[in-house]
């Protein structure tokens, strides 16, 4: 018998604990983990007959179990992400735009089941012809000598804030910092359009440009999943993060006439959340606004428990859609 026993209950609500101060809902918590809603509502009262691989998966996604040899987990890239970017942001003055002060929003993903990874450079030429959605797309790979992606650490990385003489978009919109890697794993980092000239920034946040951005997102990853080899049923597990929304009200900026949809005011009244989503290749490509609507209602709670119709998804999906077929010549 050991003499440090497991006190059970303690793990659990210290679990419960550290899932309400990041912001997580239930549901959003299991995505993290890719598990069940119910194994998580198991978990939470104190259930003891849970595989123990779903328990792990639960403690991992939360930080409180660290597994030998995960380096290659989604969460542990996106972290490393992170951190390059701080590096690279270090030496800028605070109110810099390429710092994101206030706030940005991330995106990262990571295809289950790629066998044959490419060499980097040939990873580069790819997502170079990535389809076009938007007019800022996610991973947009520039061709400028001073912001082109990079070859660095076993990643393609680009970093679109670069403080230089002629950068002509200087706003944290188009401050994007992203790498992708030879295993399929993809983090895009961006500022809020929000912030630019039409309000004071921090105030507003915009109804449908996270709708899409995540598909947007969504969409790069089912592309690359299908040029590396996979196929429909590839999987597809996605984690986003929102920072800087304390205060900010729910705003429909860049679709006016959808204003009626916000018949209140909502404000967010925490600061951050932690969006995750597990996916095939095949729902990506024939039920976006499903898997969407899954990944983003927990922040859309943040502002004050608003609760979107899916109306609101499928519509901006549609739009976002035909914008790619439009693009791409179809």
């Amino acid at each position: 018998m050991t003499d440090f026993p497991l006190d059970w209950r303690k793990v659990v609500d210290e679990a419960i604990r550290r899932r309400k101060n990041e912001g997580l809902t239930q549901r959003s918590l299991a995505a993290l983990a890719g598990v069940s809603l119910p194994t998580v509502n198991a978990f939470e009262q104190g259930e003891i007959t849970l595989r123990f691989e779903r328990i792990v998966a639960i403690l991992d996604a939360l930080g409180l179990f660290v597994q030998r040899g995960r380096s290659d987990s989604l969460q542990s890239f996106a972290y490393a992400a992170r951190t390059r970017w701080q590096e690279l942001v270090a030496d800028l003055p605070e109110t810099s735009a390429s710092r994101h002060p206030e706030g940005s929003s991330e995106q990262a993903y990571a295809i289950d089941g790629i066998e044959k990874a490419p060499t980097l450079s040939k990873l580069r030429e790819l997502l170079a012809s990535a389809p076009k959605t938007s007019g800022w797309p996610p991973f947009w790979v520039p061709t400028k000598d001073s912001i082109r992606p990079t070859i660095r650490n076993g990643l393609v990385e680009c970093w679109l804030g670069r403080p230089e003489p002629d950068r002509i978009f200087t706003d944290a919109a188009h401050s994007d910092f992203w790498q992708v890697s030879r295993d399929a794993s993809a983090y895009l980092q961006r500022g809020y359009q929000e912030d630019g000239s039409d309000f004071e920034p921090s105030t507003i946040f915009d109804l449908t440009l996270p709708i899409w951005r995540t598909g947007e997102v969504l969409l790069h990853a089912a592309w690359l999943a299908r040029a590396l080899g996979g196929d429909a049923n590839s999987s597809i597990r996605f984690v986003g993060r929102y920072t800087g929304l304390a205060g900010r009200e729910l705003f429909s900026w860049a679709k006016p006439l959808l204003r009626h949809a916000l018949e209140e005011r909502h404000r967010a009244r925490t600061d951050q959340v932690d969006l995750g989503a597990v996916a095939r290749v095949g729902e990506i490509e024939d039920g976006l606004a499903t898997v969407v609507e899954g990944a983003l209602r927990p922040l859309y709670e943040r502002f004050d428990g608003y609760d979107p119709p899916a109306e609101l998804f499928a519509g901006q999906i549609a739009d976002l859609l035909r914008h790619r077929a439009a693009a791409d010549g179809r």
